[in-house]
């Protein structure tokens, strides 16, 4: 898969993400499932992020946050996302990044692995999140990768 390739996918995840954010923002009380569930998955994003860059702050997989704290790191987010973008080129894309994952154990994957697995995640946890406001009788959003495209938002 090429870099233009992967960055079109996590704009997809970013939106995605960003829609069930808006859903969970127009609700009074959110179900706390819902909002721990997006709480990991912009974590995750995050921490994934922390280890490429090999920044320290090593973000906990499955924090506290509520729905603003949500709202705040989605926008962190994206700047973070902007500046990892910035002049990366497909090789990039085969640098290794080497971390100890939250049970302790180290590893090492490629760039290219890495945002590979962070597209995949996210819709796991959406999905999750979308079937708990059905539960809980809200609306859920329709984050599918073909309404994005229908709609132009990727």
């Amino acid at each position: 898969m090429t870099l233009a390739d992967l960055q079109h996918l996590l704009r997809y995840t970013r939106w995605a993400n960003g829609r069930i954010l808006e859903e969970l923002l127009t609700i009074e009380t959110p179900p706390p499932k819902a909002v721990k569930l997006l709480a990991h998955v912009l974590a995750a994003e995050h921490l994934w992020l922390d280890r490429m860059t090999n920044d320290p702050r090593n973000h906990l997989v499955w924090p506290e946050w509520g729905i603003f704290d949500c709202d705040e790191q989605q926008h962190e987010l994206d700047r973070r996302w902007t500046k990892f973008f910035t002049n990366f080129t497909e090789a990039d894309l085969e640098r290794t990044a080497s971390y100890t994952n939250s049970q302790g154990n180290d590893y090492s994957n490629t760039v290219r692995e890495i945002l590979m697995h962070l597209i995949l995640h996210a819709p796991h946890h959406r999905g999750q999140i979308n079937a708990e406001l059905r539960d809980e009788g809200f609306p859920p959003p329709y984050v599918d990768y073909i309404q994005a495209v229908r709609t132009k938002q990727i």
